[in-house]
């Protein structure tokens, strides 16, 4: 078993729901990258090989079936799972989904067990998503995974801009200092 941490990309607009998922993700010890948007979570694509993609197929900008498909035809994407998220379910979206290539289609909300339990049917029993444990140490630990590959002519990557790869900081939970508000007397 390798000692970096599976890398999942998720692509959440609701910032209540992916700070929820980063949290779980992060507790599992997974390297969690977060997009706001389809072209952000495409940059995070082509820089690094996920071994989960999650998108919203509402994203802004951006349609999250289109960027499914550009995602999955990806070099190293082909067998990787990719899912879509939806706030209704519908024959029309399950259509859509496939088309795209999606792994699987889930209705919000949902947890990272359910996630987990529509992608199973469709991991290698020895993928790293599925045998990871994570490492509860007194300290945190950091990961790197070496030098970023170099980006694309012109393009501002989305890793660049906001340092989200590398450093990745593993660990049991960090304190948050309170702030002490002065008193008007």
């Amino acid at each position: 078993m390798s000692d970096a941490p599976p890398i999942i990309i998720v692509a959440e607009p609701d910032p209540i729901l992916s700070n929820v998922l980063r949290v779980q993700f992060s507790e599992q010890d997974f390297a969690v990258l977060m997009a706001t948007n389809a072209r952000d979570a495409e940059d995070y694509a082509a820089q690094a090989v996920a071994h989960l993609v999650v998108l919203d197929v509402g994203l802004l900008r951006v349609a999250g079936y289109e960027a499914c498909a550009r995602i999955r035809h990806r070099d190293g994407y082909g067998s990787r799972p990719i899912v879509l998220t939806s706030g209704t379910i519908s024959e029309r979206t399950q259509a859509a989904a496939e088309t795209a290539g999606a792994t699987a289609l889930l209705a919000k909300p949902y947890s990272v067990s359910d996630l987990f339990a529509a992608i199973t049917p469709y991991v290698p029993l020895g993928d790293p998503l599925l045998t990871h444990r994570p490492r509860r140490a007194g300290v945190a630990q950091e990961w790197t995974a070496g030098p970023l590959p170099a980006p694309r002519a012109g393009c501002d990557s989305a890793l660049t801009r906001n340092g989200l790869l590398l450093p990745i900081v593993r660990s049991a939970g960090a304190g948050v200092p309170l702030l002490r508000l002065k008193r008007k007397t």
